[in-house]
This record gives C-alpha cells, sequence and structure tokens, in this order.
C-alpha cells in the first residue's frame, strides 16, 4: 500500500510539473540575465568543468590501460634462483 502511495505521489508530481513548465524554469542568471557578460563568463565555467571532467576521465582510463598491459606481461624470472636451480646440487633449497 504504501509503495503505490509513493508511486501515485510521484506520477502526480511529474504531472503537475509537465502541466506547468513555467515552475521549472531556471532563474534568470542562470538564463544569461539582464547582464550581455555573464553568460560568456557560464559558459566558460560549464566547459572548464566539462574539460576537467573529461582530463580525470581520461587518466583514469590510461591508468586502466596500463594495468590490463602490465597483468599482460610475463614476469622476469629471478636471475640468482634461476641460478640456484640450473647449477648442480642447487636443486636443494
Amino acid at each position: 500500500m504504501k509503495t503505490r502511495l509513493t508511486y501515485l505521489a510521484a506520477r502526480a508530481a511529474a504531472l503537475a510539473l509537465a502541466l506547468l513548465p513555467a515552475a521549472a524554469r531556471a532563474c534568470d542568471q542562470c538564463m544569461g540575465g539582464k547582464d550581455p557578460n555573464i553568460r560568456p563568463a557560464i559558459n566558460g565555467a560549464i566547459f572548464f568543468m566539462l574539460g576537467l571532467v573529461a582530463f580525470m576521465a581520461t587518466g583514469v582510463g590510461f591508468f586502466i590501460r596500463y594495468l590490463a598491459k602490465r597483468a599482460k606481461t610475463p614476469l622476469e624470472p629471478h636471475i640468482e634462483l634461476v641460478r640456484m636451480i640450473t647449477t648442480e646440487g642447487g636443486g636443494n633449497v
């Protein structure tokens, strides 16, 4: 019963916002406002934040690529251990 009531309330809220789009608009400052100088600053801030997200995602991608490449490379044998095993009588560790 409680989930049905929550479902109906969510649908009613979505319908109310669909019927009243003016209530869901952004403020004048976010839309550019009356000052024409603020719009380039807002656009610059948005593109800076998008660039920062892209930079971080690229870094994570390169790190994952590095880990995948490193996981595929075979390990180098330990030279001392190989010498000890291959010499006569060195097999007893």
